[in-house]
């Protein structure tokens, strides 16, 4: 399915524009009571779609921010309730897309996982996936294996919707001349046509990844504006 979109958004641009509005009728259609209902829960501090965000995850989410910042002395950290907010709406996203996932049915087969998990290089041994080391690992943070693979399942599925989005854009004829435009100010005293081209293709890389990320930014952005996001503010 991934490829019959990319090819197809290539060819027809619109492609993505109706992707998008399918995701949006859906949470649209399906947030209703469920999350009426669920946002009752005591240890529930947002609800987006079929998941929740627990009180747990959150305060994890928090603690390793909070973390973060203080190892960061040059850095000015966020006050605290700015810290919070950072922290759900990143739980938010992360669930935004998990629902994007389930609506294009991208799944994570099992030897997907397994591979991802033997080529991290926490987990490698003498240049080799070592299983005990796997273990240990885990263990020494307290996660066990079904947990860790279950999350990393999930970060698997976002990363194909990502990459979905990202795949759609392209540089079209106004890109490219901007593009060569930039090349003149920077090759004007080259005569290197090797070094020259160097720039070029630097200087396209460049936009292309700045219009992926802003691609990825707009998705996110329809994702959020779409869907019924419930966020319980007294566990904040």
């Amino acid at each position: 399915m991934i490829k019959l979109i990319r090819e197809g958004s290539t060819k027809y641009p619109w492609l993505l524009k109706i992707i998008m509005l399918v995701i949006a009728v859906t949470f649209t259609i399906g947030m209703g009571w469920f999350g009426y209902e669920t946002a009752q829960q005591p240890n529930v501090v947002a609800v987006v779609g079929a998941y929740q965000v627990e009180l747990e995850e959150f305060r994890r989410a928090y603690n390793r921010l909070d973390a973060f910042y203080r190892n960061q002395p040059q850095q000015e950290a966020p006050d605290s309730k700015e810290l919070k907010q950072i922290a759900i709406n990143s739980l938010v996203n992360r669930k935004l897309w998990l629902v994007a996932a389930d609506n294009l049915n991208l799944d994570v087969h099992q030897d997907e996982l397994r591979d991802a998990i033997m080529k991290r290089d926490e987990f490698q041994k003498d240049g080799a996936f070592d299983p005990e080391t796997y273990h240990r690992l885990l263990s020494l943070n307290r996660i066990s294996p079904a947990k860790f693979e279950e999350g990393l399942a999930k970060d698997l599925r976002i990363q194909k919707v990502q990459s979905l989005v990202q795949d759609v854009a392209t540089l079209n004829p106004v890109d490219e001349e901007q593009v060569e435009e930039l090349a003149v100010g920077q090759t004007a005293d080259l005569e290197d046509e090797k070094e020259i081209e160097k720039i070029n293709d630097r200087i396209r890389l460049q936009l292309l990844i700045q219009k992926k990320q802003q691609a990825l930014e707009a998705f996110q952005q329809a994702l959020r504006a779409s869907s019924a996001v419930e966020i319980r503010q007294e566990f904040l």
